[in-house]
């Protein structure tokens, strides 16, 4: 994944979310839905939130760790009369599934990856005024529920995009997030355009993702990081019983001491990084990896990187570059200055 460069129009999508409310397609998102009487069962002995006696309709964050603690897939969880539906990125779709369905063994469910399934979500400030003149009202403690928008079937929960409490920017937006059928999604999308909605776009959804601190498996994320070095804490319940990783996430809430961490970074001069390079202090010493990053039409970047502990400090400035050049020419390299960690409370 290379750094993401917007364009005039993709700016243009961006403030229509910051300032009113936009519509943004969500292909990057899989739903992967779990069946049978005893799909409650198997998801809380596998992922790190609570599932057993959740109420049809509950909304989670959860993840899926291996034995030691290592994420695998990051996912909202939606309970369904019949079924969970994990909604996660499209790279971890098909291994969650499958990793789900090698530890049916006794129960009684059934895991798959469905196309069939889409989301899309309304973005802004403006989202739940313009979504109400449409007689859709979302819950406000963020359960899903059953609306009609087109004449279509879908559900709709609310929650928030584009910003932590403790992030340098403030709070996120208003998200209306909408559960539907692939084959209703013009349907839809029409009924919220003509309601004043802006169409978003896959930039923009980026932007808004980096500004929350939400990052993506593979591309921001070290091998063996943890939901908690990740800065998604509310993934994990800690009243629950055991399940896949616990022991290691556990170990390391009670100390509180994280290896390394997810920190938003900005440039120090004009040389831009790419996903992938290694983080260096100004002694030569590695404490980290570049991950995604975003270049607004003014120049300003802003990205995601995995930063060790000893190598962590607002406003220290980090030198990114390739560890093996493609050539025998000097080696590109860029300045990057630390805005804040996405891990709230622990610095």
């Amino acid at each position: 994944m290379s750094i993401r460069v917007l364009s005039p129009a993709d700016a243009r999508a961006l403030t229509a979310a910051q300032n009113a409310c936009a519509l943004f397609g969500r292909d990057d998102r899989v739903a992967v839905v779990v069946t049978g009487p005893d799909r409650a069962k198997l998801l809380h002995n596998l992922l790190t939130q609570q599932v057993k006696d959740l109420d049809v309709g509950a909304v989670r964050p959860a993840a899926l760790c291996d034995p030691q603690g290592r994420m695998q897939a990051a996912m909202t969880l939606v309970v369904q009369a019949e079924r969970i539906v994990l909604w996660t990125a499209r790279a971890q779709a098909e291994s969650l599934a499958a990793t789900l369905d090698r530890y049916i063994i006794m129960d009684d469910a059934e895991a798959k990856a469905d196309e069939d399934l889409a989301l899309v979500t309304v973005v802004g400030p403006h989202a739940r005024m313009t979504l109400a003149s449409l007689q859709i009202a979302p819950s406000a403690t963020g359960e899903a529920v059953a609306v009609h928008i087109g004449g279509k079937a879908a559900l709709a929960w609310l929650g928030t995009t584009g910003g932590k409490e403790h992030a340098p920017w403030g709070a996120g937006l208003p998200e209306i997030s909408l559960q539907l059928q692939r084959d209703d999604l013009s349907d839809v999308a029409e009924a919220l355009i003509q309601a004043g909605v802006a169409v978003g776009c896959h930039a923009a959804t980026d932007v808004l993702r980096i500004l929350a601190g939400d990052p993506l498996l593979g591309p921001d994320l070290e091998d063996g990081s943890t939901p908690l070095e990740a800065g998604i804490p509310d993934t994990v319940n800690y009243r629950k019983g055991c399940y896949m990783g616990q022991e290691a996430i556990a170990m390391m809430t009670y100390r509180g001491q994280l290896r390394r961490h997810l920190c938003w970074v900005e440039l120090d001069g004009d040389s831009r990084p790419e996903t992938g390079w290694t983080l260096r202090t100004a002694d030569g010493r590695k404490v980290g990896r570049m991950g995604s990053g975003i270049v607004k039409p003014d120049g300003y970047f802003l990205g995601l990187a995995m930063v060790q502990r000893k190598g962590y400090e607002p406003g220290a400035v980090l030198t990114a570059g390739p560890d093996q050049p493609a050539t025998d020419s000097p080696a590109p390299t860029a300045a990057l200055r630390i805005v804040g960690s996405t891990v709230a409370g622990v610095f």
